[in-house]
């Protein structure tokens, strides 16, 4: 079987209000280094804000899932989990604005095992018939 991948769907407000943040970074980094009397200290200034700006960008642009087999991998930047679809109980709709691997409040809660994940795929019917779900079952 082919895997499947699914793009997390992006809420506009997010992904403006990370680009603000980013830019924010930057620029409050940028300021601050030019500030302070030591090379080392601009230096890290700068290096931190870098690592921030790379650590949001990889989140924007690397949120996926994946679904290969019988397992469901879950991406957000540097972040990875893996779901063993078998284990998946329940599947179920909702707008929880807790963190998760997800870049839209349109969102999945996803119950395996004692744990739960959210995720945001933006075609949600393709993604829950990759994972054995019934779209029309009302679970979504």
């Amino acid at each position: 079987m082919t895997p499947k991948r699914f793009k997390s769907k992006i809420d506009r407000w997010l992904l403006l209000l990370l680009v603000a943040i980013m830019f924010f970074e930057v620029v409050v980094m940028s300021i601050a280094a030019t500030q302070v009397n030591s090379a080392g200290r601009a230096t890290i200034m700068i290096v931190a804000a870098l690592a921030i700006v790379a650590l949001i960008g990889s989140m924007l642009m690397g949120t996926h899932y994946t679904v290969a087999g019988n397992m469901l991998r879950v991406a957000c930047g540097p972040f990875r989990w893996k779901v063993p679809i078998d284990a998946i109980q329940s599947v179920e709709a909702t707008r929880s604005p807790l963190s998760s691997p997800a870049l839209s409040l349109d969102r999945l809660r996803i119950h395996y095992g004692k744990r739960r994940i959210m995720v945001s795929p933006s075609d949600k019917a393709g993604f829950l018939k990759a994972i054995g779900q019934d779209p029309g079952d009302g679970r979504r």
